[in-house]
């Protein structure tokens, strides 16, 4: 599995946990449904103001994103 889509595993991952819609998280974040469900899936590249926009709908740092164990 590469980084894209790790990220994109970690993303759809803390989002469930929250019990939060594609839709609504998408929304929240100011992303298109289809461009989260491509970043998900590890189809799109992610920016780090991507990123950034999911980090803050979700409420973590970067070090609690990454950090997998």
């Amino acid at each position: 599995m590469n980084l894209q889509e790790l990220i994109g595993k970690r993303v759809a991952e803390l989002r469930k946990e929250k019990g939060i819609s594609q839709q609504k998280f998408a929304d929240d974040a100011g992303l298109e449904r289809s461009h989260l469900t491509n970043i998900e899936n590890g189809n799109n590249n992610i920016s780090i103001s991507t990123l950034e926009k999911i980090l803050s709908t979700l409420d973590i740092s970067a070090s609690e994103f990454f950090n997998t164990k």
